[in-house]
């Protein structure tokens, strides 16, 4: 069985590095350069982990972290370039579960994703 993520990133070339730096024979990518073909993939079925960028073409990503944590529980780690201390305080109150500020090393957002899978097994 295969674990499916999704990367919320309008930056393709970011989100098909973060695709290929995150994929295993596990894992399941799916990459979304918008909020409305995040909420699309989820629908019916829920992912195991939800990389979310702040600032997307089409939405806040807080205000998409608010409506998922109506129904779900599934864990976020909020990818962005909003580095304030108030931002990150912001992001976690409203329910995510990491937040990582660009630019970010690979290795830490590896094991930071590896970490959340953990915690849902």
């Amino acid at each position: 069985m295969t674990d499916k993520i999704i990367i919320v990133e309008d930056d393709a070339a970011l989100a098909a590095g973060l695709g290929r730096a995150l994929a295993s024979e596990q894992r399941d990518i799916r990459i979304c350069g918008r909020l409305a073909d995040a909420e699309k993939l989820m629908t019916g079925s829920v992912p195991v982990l939800v990389i979310l960028d702040v600032n997307l073409p089409d939405g806040s990503g807080y205000d998409f972290l608010e409506r998922l944590r109506q129904h779900s529980d599934v864990p976020v780690i909020l990818l962005t370039a909003n580095d304030m201390e108030a931002d990150i305080v912001s992001g976690l109150e409203m329910g995510a579960d990491d937040y990582i500020t660009k630019p970010f090393s690979l290795a830490v957002l590896r094991a930071r994703v590896n970490t959340q899978l953990r915690r849902k097994a």
